[in-house]
């Protein structure tokens, strides 16, 4: 270092001696510096007055000549704890030698291991942390909706579960419910995702849509699928969004005759109750009042009045078998598709204890988790391939095509126009549903609901309840506790 040269500058060099406060005689200056300790200050004109630089104790001595380094050098070399270094003053060559002290590289060394351990250490401890918490159970993640699920577990088991709605499935469903498939977003469908990723979730979902043609006996060549569907309620409008155009004509039977409100329904007020009567214009059909039977000259006569796009069968508490062959001539005689609702009675379809309606229907819907025996969603059915010839007008075929464009419009409607991604974990227990829906162990479970509900109305029978239609073809009967002088409000 040469400071013989001056420049523009704002920092100084200081020497401050700590030997003696009084200036030492001109005789006695070269001793001086010699013995003396002295602090080597750098001043800077920017220096910040609350963080004062440290001074540096150094020891100053002439420099040693070419001869002096080489003896120094062989008896004894620089000490590892000591540091010299020369510079040069107003032409002057001088010497510093900072004693080191000992500590300094150890106690640096061992204050990087310290703290390279204690980060090490701190990382690993998140970690664990966050095992812990992303591992625990319910019972200690959360006590609350524990105990509150342990107690509706008891009610199921310990209550007599009456309602044609529900369910109970096997555990195989339950474990795919709660698998890892949760975490998968899958937006689209087999082979065309939105995201990366999915080669596996198109496994199952193509698995899924191969079981739901297997167990109701469809021809891949004539049926497609779509399994995505949250609900029944949303199975059906997607069909309607795909299909028609809002203020379109929709017919359905009627709710308090034991249909669906999905399928459009009004309060006697005026006031639209479901999204199928907003958006679309819809017109029901009824049972007779005395009987409890559908009044299938009054649906045909009604339905040559209003003209739906989309007549509809199938509803939520009907106890009797759909005439499937009626409902096609007048779908056929008014230019309707034949849209079947069998959301109560999939499973007894699938088991061939019920009627089928895929031998007359265009499009089939249905909920998963009633009789079908699977988790909570929808499925929707639609043909495909060449029109039969002896078949009315069927929606958007005034063309002249002899083909269906079902498939299409119903994807597009579930995905994008409805519904988000799927629920792969959903899909993924449907498959395992349908799966055992065609061993032969499911078709006896069937048979075996059906006769429990045989057992349960000819009881009620001859203690002279009345039940609507006077018993049931299916899992579900309807006792009319007027005469009681009930509602069936709770």
């Amino acid at each position: 270092m040469d400071l013989s040269h001056s420049q523009s500058s704002n920092l100084s060099l200081g020497f401050l001696t700590h030997a003696s406060s009084s200036p030492a005689p001109a005789s006695n200056h070269r001793s001086q510096i010699v013995d003396d300790s002295i602090s080597f200050q750098i001043d800077s004109n920017f220096r910040d007055p609350s963080h004062p630089v440290p001074q540096i104790p150094l020891q100053l001595m002439e420099s040693q000549t070419g001869n002096q380094k080489e003896q120094n050098g062989k008896g004894n070399r620089e000490s590892e704890d000591e540091k010299e270094e020369e510079f040069r003053i107003l032409g002057h060559s001088m010497c510093f030698k900072r004693k080191r002290d000992s500590g300094d590289s150890q106690s640096s060394s061992s204050s990087s291991l310290k703290s390279s351990r204690g980060s090490s250490n701190d990382l690993e401890s998140r970690r664990n942390a966050v095992r812990a918490w992303g591992n625990q159970t319910l019972r200690v993640a959360d006590p609350d909706v524990f105990e509150i699920l342990e107690k509706e577990k008891q009610r199921q088991y310990k209550g007599i579960e009456l309602i044609a709605s529900e369910n109970f499935v096997c555990k195989a469903v339950m474990e795919a419910l709660g698998s890892h498939l949760t975490n998968k977003y899958s937006e689209g469908y087999s082979g065309a995702r939105y995201y990366g990723g999915n080669q596996y979730i198109d496994e199952i979902e193509t698995l899924c849509c191969e079981r739901a043609l297997a167990a109701f006996g469809l021809d891949s060549e004539n049926w497609g699928v779509n399994v995505q569907p949250y609900s029944c309620t949303s199975a059906n409008f997607a069909v309607y969004t795909g299909l028609l155009l809002p203020g379109d004509r929709i017919m359905g039977l009627d709710t308090p005759s034991g249909g669906n409100s999905s399928h459009g329904y009004y309060l006697p007020n005026g006031r639209k109750v479901s999204g199928a009567s907003i958006f679309f214009e819809s017109l029901a059909y009824k049972v007779y009042p005395q009987t409890g039977y559908i009044d299938f000259d009054k649906l045909e006569e009604r339905a040559l009045d209003f003209r739906p796009k989309i007549l509809i069968c199938g509803g939520s508490s009907y106890p009797r078998e759909w005439d499937y062959s009626r409902f096609r001539q007048i779908a056929d005689k008014c230019g309707a598709v034949l849209l079947c609702d069998m959301a109560q009675i999939s499973g007894l379809v699938a088991a061939k204890e019920s009627v089928s309606p895929f031998d007359y229907c265009d499009i089939v819907t249905s909920t998963t988790h009633k009789s079908l025996r699977g988790p909570r969603g929808g499925i929707i059915f639609y043909r495909k391939g060449s029109k039969p010839r002896k078949r009315g007008m069927l929606l958007n075929q005034g063309d002249g095509s002899d083909r269906y464009d079902f498939e299409e419009k119903i994807n597009f409607a579930v995905f994008p126009a409805l519904q988000g991604g799927p629920h792969n974990n959903h899909i993924a227990a449907l498959a395992i549903a349908l799966k055992q829906v065609a061993t032969p162990e499911y078709k006896a479970y069937m048979q075996q609901v059906k006769k429990n509900a045989q057992a349960l109305a000819s009881a009620l029978l001859r203690r002279n309840c009345r039940l609507v239609t006077g018993g049931t073809d299916n899992h579900l009967l309807l006792w009319d506790l007027r005469t009681l002088g009930l509602t069936g409000n709770f």
